[in-house]
């Protein structure tokens, strides 16, 4: 039993060390960001930051809303009142309205969050060390997640063991179950902390970056007359919009959206600021596995995977497929057609 023992903590810890290692290697190799100006960072760049692609669909919404470009009428309907785009992420929203014949919000969420031009501000901000790419260290995300769970499963059957007799040793020896206790932990631990900070999309640039950009624009956040849908939404949540009925719908599209992504993964839970708009938006859902990388594998179908067919987007996710249009029949010259196959993965099908 001492050998065992003695075997099974050497294991732990040799495994543990070469865990933090690599944690501490997919650390370090995140780009150094250069300091910018806060007028340099895009507001979609903040909105992403801040909640996702999920919060980028909702702020680019309720600002094309606002200004009369788009109407949100029950029950949930989204139609196009002037097809004018000023920017690839406005021209996204066009264009996803377009493939939505029914103009279903939560629909148009989802198209919208799997957008190139959406998918696009995530690689920037990655490329640019404000953010990691999801599929950075995820290697070593499962390797944590595996060596997390293995060490809780076989320290309570090692416990349930010795409490039923099946395991025993000498009279007055340590029991076998006390001898592993520090290797579990340690296991445990190591593994846990390892698989949260491999998990977190943001870096603590891009946490500052959200930070300044939100002080600088304190005041038109306060102000009726320069106060803006989208930066309302883009800085905090939908919860902030005046327009009770956009705010209404809004939220009972995240909610349709949680909803759905929730019912094949009914323990998960997501870990973004932006609650239930990207419970199906995959967004720091660690364990993803998609090309569109920012649309989370908590959907098979956050943050869930608004990405998806069923209900996702933003982490990584499968079923994300479908063509690019132009901005469709509404005759409108946005710009030109943007391709949306955002390829396969667990998310997109929703932190």
């Amino acid at each position: 039993m001492n050998v065992l023992a003695l075997l099974v903590t050497a294991v732990i810890a040799a495994s543990s060390l070469l865990l933090v290692v690599r944690t501490v290697r997919v650390v370090r190799a995140t780009p150094r960001p250069k300091r910018r100006r806060t007028a340099e960072y895009e507001l979609w760049e903040i909105a992403f930051l801040a909640g996702g692609p999920a919060r980028v669909a909702d702020a680019a919404i309720a600002g094309m809303h606002q200004d009369g470009r788009l109407a949100v009428g029950g029950p949930g309907v989204v139609s196009v009142r002037q097809a004018v785009a000023y920017d690839p992420v406005e021209t996204a929203v066009l264009d996803s309205l377009a493939r939505t014949p029914d103009g279903a919000l939560d629909t148009l969420r989802r198209h919208v969050m799997r957008a190139p031009a959406v998918q696009a501000v995530g690689d920037r901000l990655a490329e640019r060390g404000l953010m990691r790419h999801p599929r950075t260290g995820r290697p070593w995300r499962l390797y944590a997640a595996w060596q997390t769970g293995i060490c809780v499963a076989g320290f309570a059957l090692v416990l349930l063991f010795t409490v039923t007799g099946a395991i025993t040793g000498p009279d007055g020896a340590v029991p076998f179950v006390v001898r592993i206790l520090p290797a579990a932990l340690l296991g445990t631990v190591a593994g846990g902390m390892c698989r949260k900070v491999l998990g977190r999309r943001v870096t603590r640039a891009g946490v500052s970056a959200v930070r300044t950009f939100r002080t600088a624009h304190k005041a038109d956040l306060v102000s009726d007359a320069t106060q803006s849908a989208a930066l309302l939404v883009a800085l905090g949540s939908t919860a902030l919009l005046v327009d009770e009925v956009l705010r209404d719908h809004l939220a009972e599209a995240q909610h349709s959206m949680a909803g759905a992504s929730a019912a094949p993964y009914s323990g998960s839970s997501s870990t973004t600021s932006t609650g239930s708009s990207n419970a199906s938006c995959g967004w720091n859902v660690p364990d993803d596995s998609s090309d569109t990388a920012w649309c989370g594998s908590s959907c098979g179908g956050g943050s869930g995977s608004g990405c998806g067919s069923s209900s996702c987007g933003g982490g990584s996710g499968s079923g994300c497929g479908g063509g690019g249009s132009s901005c469709g029949s509404s005759g409108s010259s946005c710009g030109s057609s943007s391709s949306s196959s955002c390829g396969g993965g667990g998310g997109c099908g929703g932190s």
